[in-house]
């Protein structure tokens, strides 16, 4: 899946597990020097999401997601990333148990972590401290740098648990990256910033925290991953800090590798879309009066069905691609293709569920092309098709309404609007996915975010002309594909890293498209 980075990432997901002791080094990775290797703990409250989090960065399913306290009982190791004999490891630990209990032991005790650790906990009857007991020994004995994650569904100051279990962080001293989990749909940037800066307040407090972040497990996107890299990076001491400067880069580089390829998928979507056409005799005087016009109606008629037929196979091999592209299992509806090739003569036997990946993007003007494709082209303009043949329009007319045209070549090609609507499908589609965290499982269709439909809308509006000019350029009788796929695909990278940058502000881009 990214062979392009094969030799830079050459074992990028590997894994594995250890109780409460330290891996074996020599089983794991070969034997290396401490310096090589960069260690993540994660640690929250229980039942705060650790797993899931941790299925989403890794890309892959790992320990038992449940939603119950205390499911993870032991530290677990999970190569994160390798690259050139340097390591990223990623523990998933137990979670804290009974923190305000664990803080009254503990202020007991004249050195609390020593004596903490020093306990025999037992984990059938005293699970909250014996699985405490696990996460604190391994931020002492393995964390480089914490991840703490905070369940965001409640206001920081409704979080009691907190206070406790960051004064113990802070006797370990080891510094601490707060990611905000569960946030939900992903909203607005300035919806986003007032959240964030409402816990980055709460936990100032705090002298470990270092960096207050926004990582959520079902629904983050890989530029917030490139955030929590950058906030890294200054919390690196001594042998670490050119060890992490080379992880990171591996890091950077994965990720611009599938943003690119999913440019090009979209390109070769788009592309195959403009050069899309359908051979159809001329229109006679006679048949646009009226005489033989149920006859060429026929013709447009069937050309319409094999135009939408051809771009429903498409939008599901392109979609699964991308699905792949992105670490993530499942599928758009494997149905679509052959449902389109069989039963398109027929749109009441097409399945309404086939086309949930589709209508899961549409919104607005959106709807009616999902319309369309549903009924084989049959409701091009909001069921024009009746009205016009009540009013005895011609065949040319119609073709207009629903959104077909003829090339120079005379043959019947997409309209511009229609083309456009592809387009804003597209980028949209792209969000849905790089938005979907493996934490929540294999693909699956879901309602998308309002803003998103008005920040593609403005991005496309931003582009119009550069649209309307591969538009014209596609209908042309003399349209070459080359030309065409470099010109498309220059409008949708264009179009992607600008959503990209208005959804958040102040990402670094330069590097994505060079």
């Amino acid at each position: 899946m990214f062979s392009k980075f094969s030799l830079l990432v050459p074992a990028l997901f590997s894994k594995s597990k250890a109780s409460d002791a330290p891996p074996k080094q020599g089983a794991e990775a070969g034997v290396r020097d401490a310096s090589d290797i960069i260690t993540l703990s994660l640690i929250s409250h229980t039942n705060a999401g650790k797993t899931t989090l941790a299925r989403t960065l890794l890309r892959q399913d790992v320990g038992e997601v449940r939603d119950a306290p205390h499911v993870t009982l032991f530290n677990e190791s999970y190569t994160l990333l390798e690259t050139g004999g340097f390591m990223m490891r990623l523990w998933d630990t137990p979670g804290f148990g009974d923190s305000g209990r664990l803080m009254k032991r503990l202020k007991r005790e004249r050195n609390p972590v020593l004596w903490f650790l020093s306990q025999t906990w037992d984990r059938i009857t005293d699970r909250p401290l014996w699985c405490s007991q696990q996460a604190l020994k391994n931020v002492r004995d393995e964390a480089d740098v914490v991840l703490y994650l905070v369940n965001a569904t409640e206001p920081p100051e409704a979080a009691g648990y907190i206070g406790p279990e960051m004064e113990i962080l802070g006797w370990v001293g080891k510094p601490v990256v707060v990611l905000l989990n569960q946030t939900g749909t992903p909203g607005s940037s300035e919806m986003e910033r007032v959240e964030l800066d409402a816990w980055r307040a709460h936990l100032k407090q705090f002298e470990a925290v270092r960096a207050v972040l926004t990582l959520d497990a079902f629904a983050r996107c890989w530029v917030q991953e490139d955030t929590l890299m950058e906030s890294l990076a200054p919390l690196m001491e001594g042998s670490k800090i050119p060890t992490f400067q080379q992880i990171k880069k591996a890091w950077t580089q994965r990720n611009i590798g599938v943003f690119r390829d999913s440019i090009r998928l979209l390109s070769e979507q788009l592309t195959a879309a403009l050069l899309d056409g359908v051979d159809v005799r001329a229109e006679t005087l006679l048949e646009r009066v009226g005489w033989q016009r149920e006859e060429l109606n026929r013709e447009y008629n069937d050309a319409r069905q094999k135009l939408a037929s051809q771009m429903a196979d498409r939008v599901e091999q392109t979609t699964n691609k991308l699905i792949e592209a992105h670490g993530l299992k499942g599928a758009a509806g494997h149905e679509v293709s052959q449902v389109a090739r069989e039963h398109f003569h027929q749109p009441q036997a097409v399945s309404e569920s086939i086309w949930g990946v589709l209508g899961s993007f549409a919104g607005g003007a959106m709807g009616g092309l999902i319309a369309d494709l549903k009924l084989g082209g049959m409701t091009f303009g909001g069921g024009a098709l009746l009205g016009g043949l009540a009013s005895g329009i011609g065949a040319y007319a119609l073709i207009r309404s629903y959104n077909l045209v003829r090339g120079s070549d005379q043959r019947l090609r997409w309209s511009r609007e229609h083309f456009r609507e592809q387009v804003r499908l597209a980028l949209l589609a792209y969000l849905a996915i790089c938005h979907f965290g493996r934490g929540r499982g294999e693909w699956q269709e879901s309602e998308q975010p309002q803003h998103w439909h008005e920040t593609v809308d403005a991005v496309i509006n931003e582009h119009d002309d550069a649209v309307d000019h591969l538009w014209k350029s596609g209908v042309q009788k003399e349209a070459m594909p080359a030309v065409l796929f470099r010109q498309t695909h220059q409008l949708v990278g264009d179009c992607m890293t600008a959503l990209l940058e208005r959804l958040y502000p102040g990402v670094e881009t330069s590097a994505w498209r060079s």
